[in-house]
């Protein structure tokens, strides 16, 4: 089951890849894209996904091989060019795991019905809650257009883990290709999940990446969602994640970013019902020329809900970023809770950072803040390590590890701490 077959919707010419890929590429005019000119990391020469996926299983195994040390036991999920590999992955109880049968849903930007509250592929029945967004951009609607029906994860009241479920999305990239991928996830009521999801490209660089994510979590619910971005293939990714919440519901999405031409992460939660609430939180260090845009909104459509958004980043050598989040509160959504706070680091001087915190409060019974900090190393700390004997690099490290631990030291699963730890902290021990 490692390939696929499907038909392109006939009003697209796929012949001229370059030009037809560029067509929905958003430009520097767009507001949700000042900071990010993303033509300049995609290549023109690149190549829409092959079709058919001709990767048999001793292939897929050779290439995991070179990649991966070793899979995970238990609790997996892996997919390879978007498709689920069963044999590959271990599905713990509770978990199931579908395609979406109806291809006529190719004009839809989204999966998620108008409540909210599930999946489907009916036209008049889409979620509109992101339509600002999706009007201006079209990569999501490309997403569309270029994957098959996508998987569904359903999390049932039946799955009981003390650990964290992995999913892995794996491209083979036999040439330099812009990988479409797509996955929705529900929640049932009152069930509980921790994701841990790793994107890995096992084939050729200067790659690109257009991730899409659709969340629902159902009344009671909970999910924590880590992810981490460490592309050592000079590829771009976009990845964009949809999360809808309905009453007395909780998401935490953790962001992990070190590595990657270009990073850009969207990420959009509607608060739908009272007592909801969502964290968004991200932690990168960035070097070499790289480039990292986070774009944030998190939207409190309905009264007594609450919000976080933390933000920490450190700019070396000559890498850049973008920070724009927003906190929208809908009139009537009074009792609102919502904060917000990005703090960068710059190392170097040739590094450079955008920021564009944002509130949008239209109800007057909230509590609401917003804040942002750019700086460099402080010089009084780096010349009291050095007092002490501790070499400049060293030292550097050290105020690094300090500046990024403080949401790294929050994860409380241990094995995604370690991992994190061991890939920002540069076994500083801090």
């Amino acid at each position: 089951m490692t390939g696929y077959k499907k038909n392109l919707a006939p009003q697209f010419n796929v012949e001229k890849e370059s030009s037809f890929i560029t067509d929905f590429l958003p430009s520097i005019k767009n507001e949700d894209w000042n900071y990010t000119n993303i033509k300049k990391f995609i290549p023109d020469s690149i190549a829409v996904q092959p079709f058919n996926i001709g990767t048999n299983e001793e292939q897929l195994k050779k290439l995991i091989s070179k990649k991966v040390d070793k899979l995970p036991e238990k609790n997996l999920v892996f997919f390879m060019d978007g498709v689920f590999q069963e044999e590959l992955s271990k599905l713990p109880t509770g978990i199931k795991i579908k395609k979406l049968t109806n291809s006529e849903n190719k004009q839809n930007a989204l999966y998620l019905n108008c409540l909210g509250k599930g999946f489907n592929t009916i036209n008049n029945d889409t979620y509109e809650g992101f339509s600002s967004f999706l009007k201006n951009t079209k990569l999501v609607e490309l997403n569309a257009h270029l994957t098959d029906s996508p998987y569904m994860i359903t999390v049932t009241d039946a799955y009981n883990c003390d650990g964290h479920l992995k999913i892995i999305h794996g491209f083979s990239n036999q040439n330099a290709f812009f990988n479409q991928n797509r996955l929705l996830c529900l929640i049932e009521e009152n069930t509980r999940v921790l994701i841990y999801e790793e994107i890995i490209n096992f084939g050729k660089g200067d790659s690109a990446f257009n991730m899409v994510s659709e969340f629902v979590c159902l009344e009671g619910s909970s999910l924590d969602f880590f992810t981490t971005q460490n592309d050592l293939t000079n590829s771009s990714l976009i990845n964009s994640v949809f999360c809808v919440q309905q009453k007395n519901s909780s998401s935490n999405f953790h962001f992990f970013s070190k590595k990657g031409k270009l990073i850009r992460n969207n990420i959009l939660v509607d608060l739908l019902d009272t007592r909801s609430n969502s964290n968004v939180l991200g932690t990168s260090l960035m070097e070499s020329s790289d480039h990292l845009d986070n774009f944030i909104i998190i939207s409190h459509l309905v009264e007594g809900c609450k919000s976080n958004q933390f933000f920490k980043s450190v700019y070396d050598e000559n890498s850049s970023g973008a920070f724009c989040g927003k906190i929208y509160v809908e009139k009537g959504a009074q009792q609102t809770e919502a904060f917000q706070q990005n703090n960068n680091l710059m190392i170097s001087k040739s590094a450079n950072v955008n920021a564009k915190p944002q509130l949008e409060i239209f109800a007057d019974d909230v509590v609401c803040s917003h804040g942002c900090t750019i700086g460099a190393i402080d010089e009084d700390m780096l010349f009291y390590l050095r007092s002490r004997g501790i070499k400049k690099k060293e030292a550097v490290q050290l105020l690094i590890g300090a500046f990024l631990n403080e949401l790294i030291s929050n994860i409380e699963n241990p094995e995604i701490k370690k991992e994190v730890s061991e890939l920002f902290l540069n076994n500083t021990n801090v």
